[in-house]
């Protein structure tokens, strides 16, 4: 596939860890999406991608849980969506780039940005798929939220409903609606609460069973984190995962070497940098546990 096809879409900005190669060469494609719209308390997360980039750039690129550098990983930056004020264009956007990145072999990375646009690069993932992963503070099993039936609160319900027989699992989860865990429980989701975290053996058990013998899509919503950690984010919930519960969480996904990777979420407007370059930090750890499988 040309370069220019996927050109169409993207526009180059700051370069992820700031060392990539050509797209031919790439293992794994990084691009961000810069979109908020539908964020419901605090708006910003459309400069995350950004901000990711930078302090990936800016920080140091070894693993700490892996003998393995970042700059050794064969990423591309394709750079961020071009904007368009409409959703359904937006995801139609991104479900196509995710869609042709997989096609020529590599694997999407995906940087938010509101988590919506999980829908669109686990959809154009589906077949090389085994379930998914997801990591945040919320389980975003909404039917509606603010009279809308797609949005940042209901995209999993949605994909539940798309593809029924795909196993899902939600990690850190601590602030919802009760329908929402209703709905979870009468759909087989497993989940693992914020308070359930010391439990590593069930979570473990939990992780296998879900992903099986395949290879997971894996998504992060960086307010899984606890916001004394990481106050960069849209809808802060107290009580969350600390750093390093979540750097072990994803270096143990990492080595399932996922069909797709995204950290969304990331709002530099509310922080000195903290989540940003941690959300830089779980995309090289994740990728540094799948290089070394």
């Amino acid at each position: 596939m040309e370069t220019s096809e996927l050109s169409f879409y993207l526009q180059k900005g700051i370069v992820f860890s700031g060392v990539e190669v050509g797209y031919e060469d790439a293992r794994y494609c990084v691009f961000g999406v810069p979109y908020d719209l539908t964020s419901s308390f605090r708006p910003g997360c459309r400069y995350g991608p950004e901000a990711v980039r930078r302090f990936s750039a800016n920080i140091e690129a070894n693993s700490y849980r892996k003998n393995f550098d970042i700059s050794a990983a064969k990423i591309a930056d394709l750079g961020d969506i071009i904007f368009e004020y409409k959703l359904p264009k937006m995801l139609r956007k991104v479900a196509k780039v995710v869609e042709m990145i997989s096609a020529s072999g590599k694997t999407p990375v995906m940087i938010g940005g509101e988590h919506s646009f999980t829908y669109s690069c686990f959809k154009s993932l589906a077949k090389e798929s085994s379930s998914i992963v997801v990591l945040d503070a919320h389980f975003d099993l909404r039917d509606e939220y603010l009279g809308l039936r797609f949005n940042h609160a209901s995209y999993l319900r949605r994909l539940v409903e798309k593809f029924p027989n795909k196993p899902v699992a939600v990690i850190g989860v601590r602030g919802f609606d009760p329908a929402e865990e209703m709905f979870a429980k009468n759909h087989g989701i497993m989940f693992v609460k914020a308070s359930e975290m010391d439990d590593r053996r069930r979570v473990l058990k939990i992780l296998e069973e879900v992903v099986g013998d395949g290879r997971p899509y894996v998504s992060v919503d960086i307010d899984v984190v606890d916001p004394g950690f990481c106050p960069g984010v849209g809808n802060p919930e107290p009580e969350g995962l600390t750093p390093t519960q979540v750097i072990d969480l994803v270096s143990t996904l990492g080595a399932f070497r996922p069909s797709g990777l995204d950290v969304v979420e990331v709002n530099p407007l509310f922080d000195n940098g903290a989540t940003a370059a941690l959300a830089a930090r779980i995309i090289f750890e994740t990728l540094a546990s799948a290089e070394e499988t």
